[in-house]
């Protein structure tokens, strides 16, 4: 859809939300010094040389106003964020880019773990939840 689109009537805003809630996501937590901390359902990965993932965040989130307002935080949550696949820009902001409404932010990987026991939290249809593979 180009981005100069007029806005959607309520009915097919509906709709489209409904339709989209039918695709299942993971979930991702970012957090930040201080106890900030923003669930992303658009997360993914950008690539492996060099290490890069990006999400999604809505223009309205205080939360992320928060995180985004401090530079030094932002880099640490998004290190914090690696263990769940996320990360940060060592010495550098993350890139975002305004898209639509939301921004999206593409963050260097600083550090990355994983746990083979934890089942993956999945968003869908409105809820989380989690299934087995």
């Amino acid at each position: 859809m180009p981005a100069s689109a007029a806005p959607a009537p309520a009915a097919a805003e509906r709709a489209f939300r409904r339709a989209l809630g039918r695709f299942a996501t993971g979930v991702t937590l970012i957090t930040a010094p201080g106890g900030a901390s923003l669930v992303v359902n658009a997360f993914m990965s950008v690539s492996l040389d060099p290490p890069l993932v990006a999400f999604c965040v809505g223009h309205s989130s205080l939360t992320w106003r928060r995180i985004e307002g401090h530079g030094h935080e932002r880099v640490d949550h998004e290190r914090r964020a690696a263990r769940s696949g996320d990360e940060g820009h060592a010495g550098r902001e993350p890139a975002e880019r305004a898209v639509g409404d939301h921004v999206l932010v593409t963050c260097a990987v600083l550090e990355a773990d994983y746990d083979d026991n934890r089942r993956p939290l999945v968003f869908f249809g409105g809820a989380l939840g989690s299934f087995a593979a």
